[in-house]
């Protein structure tokens, strides 16, 4: 296993406008039940990828890049933005609309941070790829995006000046963005090849625009034998006494990896996790986000299926470290 380390000088202390209506908080709700679930848990007319949960009194809201292929494929800006939708039981899902733009996608971690939320993600696929954010002080009500850590655009190690996959932790007083830059590298064979590369930055500021770039030189987690294109879609939550990193690694043969680390900073790469392949993500699977309901871990997944159709399923854990896939529904024609 692999040890990643960083030297952090001074390490912080660990201390558009959108509307839409959603079901007005009840204390009442008693959370997620999984018995009579199936994957994929949600089926649009859409491609749905890169899910972010925010757990609510009410239920759950779940963000995602809606890229709808309506018009000139998949580098047309119109065909990608950012929805929500509100559930309270991943059986049925409501008011489903945007929150951002078009040109937009790949949210992140919606988290407090000042006083009001924060819903990071990026442009897309228009130039420059960078980091985004919008602003809500009731979870209803979305600024229009707002550029930040525009300094990744230029590191030495990401040679095509782009930022994707924001993911946000408030820990204390400060903020950690992981994120994705991009480089070619040239193969074993003479090819060259593209690949996604991560990084890490941490700020105080409540406007985010001061960085500490705590990779200024070299990415967290590059190019290696198993994923030689890379990695992406990084999601980080505290479990016991360690953080946990669970993370797409690859693009061509995408799948779950995890790391670990005792403060954010250290990272021990743990390999590649396990999970049996269900029709709905038989092509290849990544974007995880993970919450914790109650007593247990909850992943949500974007699978890829044969027919390269994106949906989301969910996955449990006991201990946020083994995860298990809810039971298949039957494949319905298109699904195979």
């Amino acid at each position: 296993m692999n040890q990643l380390k960083l030297t952090l000088g001074a390490w912080l202390a660990l201390s558009l406008t959108f509307n839409y209506v959603w079901a007005v908080p009840t204390p009442s709700y008693a959370g997620l039940q999984l018995e009579n679930l199936r994957n994929p848990v949600w089926v649009s007319r859409d491609n749905l990828r890169d899910p972010s949960v925010l757990k609510t009194d009410a239920g759950y809201l779940l963000f995602y890049s809606r890229f709808a292929a309506e018009q000139s494929g998949w580098g047309n800006p119109k065909n990608w933005t950012i929805g929500c939708v509100f559930t309270k039981d991943f059986v049925h899902f409501e008011n489903d609309h945007d929150v951002s733009p078009p040109g937009c996608a790949s949210p992140g971690d919606v988290v407090r941070w000042h006083g009001r939320w924060l819903l990071p993600y990026q442009t897309y696929p228009a130039k420059p790829t960078q980091l985004v954010f919008a602003e809500s002080t009731d979870l209803k009500t979305w600024s229009a995006p707002k550029p930040f850590l525009t300094e990744a655009l230029n590191l030495p190690w990401n040679g095509q000046h782009r930022v994707i996959d924001p993911s946000l932790i408030v820990v204390g007083n400060a903020l950690h963005c992981f994120f994705i830059g991009s480089a070619y590298r040239t193969n074993e064979s003479g090819q060259k090849i593209r690949g996604n590369l991560m990084g890490h930055a941490i700020t105080q500021d409540p406007d985010l625009k001061q960085w500490q770039m705590l990779t200024p030189d070299a990415p967290l987690i590059g190019f290696s034998e198993r994923a030689p294109d890379g990695v992406e879609n990084t999601m980080v939550f505290r479990t016991d006494d360690h953080w946990t990193m669970i993370y797409s690694e690859g693009l061509g043969a995408q799948h779950l990896a995890r790391a670990s680390s005792p403060d954010l900073i250290n990272w021990r790469l743990e390999g590649p996790i396990a999970l049996p392949r269900q029709t709905w993500m038989a092509h290849r699977y990544g974007a995880p986000y993970v919450w914790q309901d109650g007593s247990q871990w909850l992943m949500i997944l974007m699978g890829e299926n044969a027919a390269y159709r994106t949906t989301f399923g969910l996955l449990t854990s006991a201990d946020g470290q083994a995860w298990t896939l809810l039971p298949e529904r039957t494949p319905a024609t298109g699904d195979k």
